[in-house]
This record gives structure tokens, C-alpha cells and sequence, in this order.
């Protein structure tokens, strides 16, 4: 009776074995369809910044300078999900690969996330910060150029770049890196939380919470995570807590140069987020560029391929534009 079992152990494992092979075949040739980063050139993967977190170094595939230039990579997910491997499978790899061929490095890293009742603030930001150290203490051995240097988020990871860029005083850790960004890319981030918070998109989530059982409801009620408590009972600490971490707040004359871009039928973060953002910018004579997508939703959803197409565009030339040499 056991060799029966036996083989039908094995058949299991062939079986398993055979499915994972076709997974593994499947991501491969998704990753190379899509052009993705790391399949070209030479990438250092899961170096350690700090405790917990490593940042991947997708180096450049044409030597163009002495010095090589960095693009500081932040992904998005809500502060809840996303990691540094997501710059593969999301809409900027052209950008990316044209960038690497142009003499940039990319460097892109993971941050911390919320956890059940432990908001990601400031945390998030601060690691921002420490992964800039950590490109200063390794410059010399990278050959990095450390007058060229910016800041590349989408969605979340652009609320962490703005708020990295425009508030480096604030809820940072105290030894600050040496380092002047050249620029700012922010793609659709939030830089006015109250009115993310007061967005309908929010009421809309409550509405479906309350219709789900209660410990499905705590998984996932995202407001919750993002604030580390319930919002909705505590509403003069959420509303102290948005006007910290609101990158629209700690604007000054003396940002860096900021590309903005956002869909105009954006249900997530209001394309009037970046709106306000630009006017204020040039009410201090802020350099920036903003473009809008027409019909696209967060995420660039709905966008038609010749939008994303010109999307890679936009991106290249602003950093281009915004190399210092010497």
C-alpha cells in the first residue's frame, strides 16, 4: 500500500515543480515584453541602507559621465503595500532604461509600511533620508555624483519624495545628508492629506467597510493603517497629523525643481492636489513643470499608449535638463 502513495508523492511534486518552472517562465518573459530594468545591464540587488531595508542599484548601461548621476526611486502603494522591485512591472520602465543609457544610476528602495495600529509616519520619511546618507557614505566607492542627485516617487512615494525635498527640517532624523537635490519627479502624490482624507473616494471605502464583518473591516480599513488609529475617534490628532505630513505645508522658495504629472480623472488623489501644488510654486517662483493626462485615473488607468508613451518623454528630458555639470 505505501507505493502507491509513494507515487502519487511524486506525481504531486512533478506536478508542483512543473508549475513553478511555468510561473517562473511566465514572469521572466513578462519582465522581458516589458522592457523591464532589470533585465538590462548590471543591477546590485538587496543592499542593506539600515535595519530592515535594502535599496537595489540598477547602474548605467552606457558610460556617459566621470561621475555618475542618481535617481532616487520611491514606489507607491497607499503607505501600505508596494516594494523597491515594483519599478519593474509599473508604467516608468522606459523612462528608466533611457535614463541608465543616458549615464544615470536608478536607485530604488524600500521604506517602511504600515503595520495594524503602527502608522508609517514618519518613519517612511525618515528612511528616505537615511537611504541619501547612505548614497553619500558610498559615493566614492559607486562613483556616484553627489551633485547630481534627485528624487523620482509615484503616488505615496511622491508625497515621501515632496515631503523629503521641501521639509528637510522637519520630522527628519537629525543628521541630515550633505546632499542638494537637483530635482523633484512627483507622479500623482498627495501633498494636501485633509483633502485626501475628505476626498469621496474615502466615504465611499467607509461605506463599503461597514458592510463587511468586523474582523475583515479591520484588515481592511486603510484610513486606520495610514493614521495608526481610528481617525474618526480621534479627529483633532488626525487633523494635527495630516497638516504634518502635508508636503503642500513646507513649500518654499527654496525647493528644487519639480516635475508634476497627473491624470485629470484622478478618483484618488484630486488632480486639484497638484493643481494648488503648482500654483503655490509659482507664487515663490518655485522652477517646475506640470502636465496633465486627459482621461487617465491614478494609476495613469484609462491612459491610451500614446499618453504613457509621452509620459517617458516628459520624465527623461525634465531630469536631463536638470544635470548640473561642472
Amino acid at each position: 500500500m505505501a507505493q502507491p502513495k509513494l507515487k502519487k508523492r511524486w506525481k504531486f511534486l512533478i506536478y508542483l515543480l512543473i508549475l513553478i518552472a511555468g510561473s517562473a517562465s511566465a514572469l521572466a518573459y513578462y519582465l522581458i515584453a516589458n522592457n523591464a530594468p532589470i533585465v538590462s545591464g548590471q543591477v546590485i540587488r538587496n543592499i542593506k541602507y539600515k535595519d530592515g531595508l535594502d535599496l537595489d542599484i540598477y547602474l548605467p548601461t552606457q558610460n556617459v559621465y566621470d561621475k555618475i548621476p542618481v535617481v532616487v526611486y520611491i514606489h507607491g502603494g497607499a503607505w501600505v503595500t508596494g516594494i523597491k522591485e515594483g519599478l519593474n512591472f509599473n508604467r516608468f520602465n522606459e523612462a528608466a532604461n533611457q535614463l541608465r543609457k543616458s549615464g544615470y544610476a536608478i536607485i530604488s528602495i524600500n521604506y517602511t509600511l504600515a503595520t495594524s495600529n503602527q502608522s508609517p509616519f514618519p518613519s517612511c520619511i525618515s528612511d528616505a533620508t537615511d537611504a541619501l546618507k547612505w548614497i553619500q557614505e558610498h559615493a566614492t566607492e559607486y562613483k556616484f555624483d553627489l551633485n547630481n542627485v534627485g528624487l523620482f516617487g509615484e503616488s505615496a512615494g511622491a508625497h515621501i519624495a515632496m515631503m523629503v525635498a521641501y521639509s528637510p527640517t522637519i520630522n527628519q532624523p537629525k543628521e541630515l545628508p550633505a546632499i542638494q537635490l537637483k530635482y523633484v519627479v512627483e507622479v500623482y502624490g498627495p501633498t494636501r492629506l485633509k483633502d485626501i482624507y475628505q476626498a469621496p473616494v474615502i466615504d465611499t471605502l467607509y461605506s463599503a467597510l461597514a458592510q463587511l464583518p468586523n474582523g475583515l473591516r479591520g484588515r481592511l480599513d486603510l484610513p486606520k493603517f495610514i493614521f495608526g488609529f481610528d481617525p474618526k475617534q480621534d479627529s483633532v490628532r488626525a487633523q494635527q497629523m495630516m497638516e504634518t505630513y502635508s508636503p503642500y505645508n513646507f513649500l518654499t522658495s527654496a525647493a528644487p525643481p519639480t516635475l508634476i504629472i497627473h491624470g485629470d480623472k484622478d478618483r484618488v488623489v484630486p488632480v486639484d492636489q497638484s493643481i494648488k501644488l503648482q500654483a503655490k510654486m509659482d507664487s515663490l517662483k518655485v522652477k517646475n513643470e506640470i502636465h496633465f493626462v486627459e482621461g487617465a485615473d491614478h494609476g495613469f488607468a484609462f491612459a491610451t499608449p500614446e499618453q504613457k508613451t509621452i509620459l517617458q518623454k516628459w520624465i527623461v528630458e525634465f531630469i536631463l535638463r536638470n544635470y548640473s555639470g561642472r
